[in-house]
C-alpha cells in the first residue's frame, strides 16, 4: 500500500480508490485489512454459503500451506484462488507471479504451475 512496484508508471492523475475506499485514508496496514474485508463481502453476497480465507501479502510458504489447507477442507469442491496483485511486479513471462519475503524487502516469484500444483484439482 502507497508504494509502487519498480515496473509501474502511474500516469496523472490515476484511480486511487481499492475495493470501493481510498486507502491513503488510513494507515497502509489498516488499509490492507480493508481492502480485504470489503473484497471478502462482495465474494459473500455472490456466494454466501462459501468459506473464505484471506492470506493479505502472503510469502511462498504461506501461500504452498494456505493451498495445502484449502485443498485438504475443500476435499472434490472447487477453490477459487484470488490474487490481488497490486503493489508487486507484473507477472513475468516464465509464468510467475510475485509475493514478498519475510521481511518485505524483496519480491519473490511464485510459479503459477507451483501454485496450481498446490491447489490441486476438485
Amino acid at each position: 500500500i502507497r508504494v509502487d512496484p519498480p515496473d509501474v508508471i502511474k500516469p496523472s492523475p490515476c484511480a486511487r480508490m481499492e475495493c470501493w475506499m481510498d486507502p491513503y485514508a488510513v494507515t497502509p496496514a489498516k488499509a490492507l485489512e480493508q481492502i480485504g474485508k470489503k473484497l471478502e463481502d462482495q465474494y459473500q453476497r455472490w456466494q454466501p454459503r462459501a468459506r473464505y480465507k484471506q492470506s493479505l501479502d502472503p510469502t511462498v510458504d504461506d501461500v504452498k500451506k494456505l493451498c495445502d489447507s484449502l485443498r485438504r477442507s475443500a476435499k472434490d469442491e472447487r477453490v477459487l484462488f484470488h490474487y490481488n496483485g497490486h503493489g508487486v511486479p507484473k507477472p513475468t513471462n516464465n509464468s510467475e507471479i510475485w509475493v514478498f519475503n519475510k521481511n518485505f524487502t524483496q519480491y519473490i516469484p511464485l510459479s503459477i504451475y507451483d501454485l496450481q500444483t498446490w491447489m490441486g484439482t476438485p
